[in-house]
C-alpha cells in the first residue's frame, strides 16, 4: 500500500511505462506451476533462486512451490490473474540488457518468447500452485502489440502467428494519467482498478501500489467516481 511517505509520490511525472495492458476476454487453459512453470524457471533461474543452488535472491526459491507461493504478495511478485502487475512477469519480459531484467545480463539465458508467454498465461489463469489457484484474468489479444514501442525487443518476431493474434478481440489500451495526493505530489501511473476504497496504480517499473482513494486530491478522486477498471471512463 502507498503511504504519504511512499517514494512513489516523492517524484513528479515518472517516465511512461515500458508497456501497457491490452486485456481481452476469452477462454483460458489450465497451466500448473509444478508441471509447466517450475521446469522453465529452474532451467533459466535456478542459479540464483533455488535450494539446489543454496541461493534465494529476493526471497524466491523456484524449486520450493510452497515457499514460492508464500512470497507471491511480497513486492507483488505474482498477482494471480494480473500478469502485467506481477513483478515476475515484468522482469522476464524486459530486454536482457535492461536494468532489473531477469536473469540479469551475464547471469544466464533469458526466457524465450514461448516461455515468457507461458508464464503470462499461467498468471492470467490464476497462477495455480501448491494445489491452489487465485483469481483468473485475461490474456492480450496480440502479444506483439506489447512490443510496439520497443523496436529490437528480443521477444519480437516477424510475421505474427495467426493463433496468437486472432483468438480474442482487442479492447482499448488504458492510458497513463497524472495522479495527485492530498499533499500536492503528482505521479504518472496507469489505473488498474478501484477496489475496497483503494486505487490500484501501476508505476513505470511494473509494480502496482494500492493507494487509499481518500488520500488522493479532490480532482483525482472525481476522476475515479464510477470507475472500477481502466475502461470505465
Amino acid at each position: 500500500m502507498i503511504c504519504l511517505g511512499n517514494p512513489a509520490f516523492s517524484r513528479f511525472s515518472a517516465p511512461a511505462a515500458a508497456f501497457v495492458t491490452l486485456m481481452t476476454a476469452g477462454p483460458l487453459g489450465a497451466l500448473d506451476y509444478e508441471k509447466d512453470i517450475q521446469p522453465i524457471l529452474m532451467n533459466k533461474c535456478a542459479d540464483c533462486h533455488s535450494d539446489e543452488a543454496g541461493k534465494s535472491k529476493g526471497g524466491l526459491k523456484f524449486d520450493d512451490p510452497a515457499h514460492f507461493h508464500k512470497r507471491f504478495s511480497k513486492n507483488s511478485a505474482v498477482i494471480p490473474g494480473d500478469w502485467d502487475a506481477s513483478y515476475l512477469f515484468v522482469t522476464i519480459f524486459r530486454p536482457p540488457d535492461s536494468k532489473e531484467a531477469m536473469p540479469p545480463k551475464g547471469k544466464g539465458e533469458s526466457l524465450n518468447r514461448e516461455e515468457v508467454m507461458k508464464v503470462m498465461q499461467w498468471i492470467a489463469e490464476g497462477a495455480s500452485i501448491n494445489g491452489t489457484r487465485g483469481e483468473k484474468g485475461t490474456m492480450p489479444g496480440d502479444f506483439d502489440a506489447l512490443l510496439a514501442d520497443m523496436p529490437g525487443h528480443h521477444l519480437a518476431k516477424k510475421g505474427k502467428a495467426k493463433s496468437e493474434t486472432s483468438l480474442f478481440p482487442k479492447r482499448a489500451t488504458p492510458a497513463e494519467e497524472d495522479w495527485t495526493n492530498t499533499e500536492g505530489k503528482t505521479i504518472k501511473a496507469v489505473l488498474v482498478k478501484v477496489e475496497d476504497g483503494k486505487a490500484h496504480l501501476r508505476m513505470q517499473n511494473g509494480k502496482v501500489y494500492k493507494y487509499p482513494v481518500d488520500k488522493l486530491s479532490k480532482e483525482s478522486r472525481e476522476r475515479l467516481e464510477g470507475r472500477s477498471d481502466p475502461d470505465m471512463k
